[in-house]
């Protein structure tokens, strides 16, 4: 009894001694101190092309700015509809919204690099009074750094360069902040997102045949927008990586092919809002008393022709019939009831009329103008996404899971639909031949592919693990913010230069060492050069000799 009663009293001492051992090394611990002292700044957001697939991602990175106590500033062209979701935003409006159909830009052709270029000459037209609001903005808010979006808009990069404030570049197309040669798209003439592949040919097209094209035609308003500088006294400040204190690109790995970046240049998508706007009540029960949904939407900028809208709306009422969904929601954004036929001719030999479907008389088919996009994708009846494959739209369906047939109809859609198809998760249509069978059967497909369900899910985690890199986002940009402060104002040329690549600097001959390669080449040119000819010359004397023997 007495050895039991020893052993237990020895057992509660050692424990003792050994909590007071933990207690006194813990408390020699330093915690780590994670605050950063802030003082508020202040940022001025700008967009030439406006509307939400430019701006939204934009202000979802300067949301997190705000509540560390930064004041942020938009300034985009006609008004920012959703500013609901970024209450206390202000808002400079730098004219109508761009509009390709008041201008003679066919929307219905491919929207590629040569149509950007013909855009990037009418909005140099405003460019001085561009200028001016930047400007304006920057005196009045006592702006500290310019968040500019990448897509044609020169003025905000400009300004920012002439005051000497760093910029951030914004896009979610990184081959146009950062192209490699083993890669491409179709929005640069090309067939294919990678050149891995691809046959000699193709190749030599894609990185020869297509740049020399493209300087060409951006020759032009390139030299419109130099002249329009050297008029307005302003320091050329081109999109070149060197000129950019960090370029963020809205996207990831898993969707994008994969490069190496230099640091400046950072991956940080996708970039998507914490809350949503809720279904509408309407919306609510016609979703909720269907079980298997297509969510049609084609952006807020693109459209198709009245012949395209017909075959769209045929297939929708062919996959209902054929019970492969039970119901379809289609927001028609810049579409109306005017952009389709009065009948239509189904593959049973029956006819309906447009009009009624349009005016939501169908049973199972529900339009409307607007519809909360990602409450759509993010219940459990949507099973799939026929979208254009916009860079905002793919983030979400992907973040949902939600597999997607995908009709792209200009700019980086068509490289998207290829990134969706090898990541597992879409399939594409050509607008220029819509067929409705083919439609019927893609859908037929995407909707009973373990494949396709499978690949869904394994994006739906990466896209919701990097989804949280807009906070990294928006920790570059206070580091800029911080670093800038502490410099003097005469030491801008070298603001952040540890962060360009020398490359930019060095030029490409001599970053690639070109020069000392071809030095190399024409030493060993030279040396068996040397050695031919004396071999020659010993070759010829021999043969004489002969001749006089």
């Amino acid at each position: 009894m007495f050895n039991k009663n020893f052993i237990f009293l020895l057992s509660i001492l050692f424990l003792l001694l050994i909590q007071v051992h933990v207690n006194a090394v813990t408390h020699n611990y330093v915690p780590r101190n994670i605050d950063i002292e802030r003082s508020p700044k202040n940022i001025l957001v700008g967009s030439l092309f406006g509307g939400r697939s430019h701006v939204k991602p934009m202000l979802d990175v300067t949301t997190i700015l705000a509540e560390r106590g930064h004041n942020v500033i938009l300034l985009t062209t006609g008004k920012y509809e959703p500013s609901s979701e970024y209450p206390g935003l202000k808002q400079i409006t730098l004219g109508p919204k761009l509009d390709p159909k008041n201008h003679d830009i066919n929307i219905h052709s491919d929207v590629d690099f040569r149509a950007m270029a013909q855009l990037m000459g009418i909005t140099l037209n405003t460019y001085n009074e561009t200028y001016e609001k930047f400007k304006n903005a920057a005196k009045e808010y006592n702006i500290d750094l310019f968040f500019c979006d990448f897509m044609g808009n020169h003025a905000c990069i400009d300004i920012a360069h002439n005051l000497k404030k760093p910029v951030v570049g914004f896009t979610s197309f990184i081959q146009f902040v950062d192209p490699k040669p083993y890669k491409s798209d179709p929005f640069f003439g090309c067939n294919a997102i990678s050149l891995e592949n691809e046959s000699f040919f193709e190749r030599f097209k894609c990185s020869l045949i297509r740049p020399l094209e493209k300087a060409y035609v951006y020759w032009s308003p390139g030299r419109q927008l130099n002249n329009i500088r050297n008029q307005m006294n302003i320091k050329a400040a081109s999109e070149n990586l060197s000129k950019l204190s960090l370029a963020l690109i809205d996207t990831f790995f898993g969707f994008e092919l994969p490069q190496t970046l230099p640091p400046n240049v950072q991956e940080i998508g996708p970039v998507l809002s914490e809350e949503y706007p809720p279904l509408t009540p309407e919306l609510s029960d016609f979703i909720n008393s269907h079980k298997r949904v297509i969510y049609v939407a084609f952006g807020t900028r693109f459209f198709t022709t009245t012949e395209n809208n017909n075959k769209i709306l045929q297939s929708l009422v062919e996959v209902i019939n054929k019970k492969l969904v039970d119901g379809v929601i289609w927001a028609l954004s810049e579409t109306s009831k005017d952009d389709f036929y009065p009948t239509l001719n189904l593959t049973d030999g029956t006819q309906l009329q447009t009009l009624p479907v349009l005016n939501n008389k169908h049973p199972h088919i529900h339009i409307t103008k607007f519809a909360p996009q990602f409450a759509v994708l993010n219940h459990t009846n949507t099973k799939l996404f026929f979208s254009h494959g916009g860079a905002g739209s793919v983030h979400e369906s992907l973040y949902t899971g939600t597999p997607m047939l995908v009709l792209p109809l200009g700019g980086d859609q068509r490289g998207n639909a290829q990134r969706l198809k090898t990541a597992g998760v879409a399939l594409s249509l050509n607008k220029y031949s819509l067929d409705v069978n083919d439609i019927v059967n893609k859908i037929d497909s995407l909707l009973k592919d373990e494949h396709v369900k499978k690949n869904s899910e394994r994006m739906k985690f990466l896209a919701r693990i990097n989804s949280k890199r807009k906070y990294r986002a928006a920790d570059l940009v206070e580091y800029i913010l911080y670093s800038d402060s502490l410099l003097d104002e005469n030491v801008d040329d070298t603001f952040l230069k540890e962060w360009v690549p020398a490359e930019s600097r060095m030029g490409f001959i001599k970053a690639n060492n070109l020069d000392i390669y071809i030095t190399l080449i024409g030493f060993i040119l030279t040396f068996i050069g040397g050695i031919t000819f004396k071999l020659i010359l010993q070759s010829s004397s021999v043969k004489i000799k002969s001749k006089k023997a």
